[in-house]
């Protein structure tokens, strides 16, 4: 690939343009993929099959696990006190960040935020 400013370096361009065609064809395929996911799975509930297997594949209606519903906290905390855990302190990083920028904090530093990242988006002028 040659650089950015080099004479004739379309194939920068060329290669952001199969960026975007990469990403957007990964997109169309998840929605693709969560839509025959959810049609298969309400199939083969009306159907009542629970396991589905093909040359490579097994499909099983799973039923999520029973979880407790809170209908009146308080009664809960009076009758059952010990299911209430402390909770630890919190730091407050944006905060943190915002005093280490403007100067030395004891016990922080401030640092680059890591190795760049390339974003890729859709160009809005065209």
């Amino acid at each position: 690939m040659k650089a950015i400013r080099a004479p004739g370096a379309n194939t920068d361009g060329q290669a952001l343009e199969l960026i975007g065609v990469l990403e957007n064809l990964e997109r169309r395929a998840k929605h693709a993929r969560d839509l025959l996911r959810a049609e298969l799975s309400n199939q083969m509930q009306a159907d009542g099959v629970v396991c589905l297997e093909s040359a490579n594949w097994k499909a099983t209606v799973m039923r999520p696990a029973s979880t407790a519903h809170i209908a009146d906290e308080k009664a809960l905390k009076a009758a059952r006190p010990e299911l209430w855990k402390p909770q630890p302190d919190k730091l407050d990083r944006t905060e943190l960040n915002k005093l280490v920028r403007n100067g030395p904090v004891p016990g922080a530093t401030l640092t680059n935020g890591g190795a760049p990242t390339l974003r890729v988006s859709a160009r809005k002028d065209i």
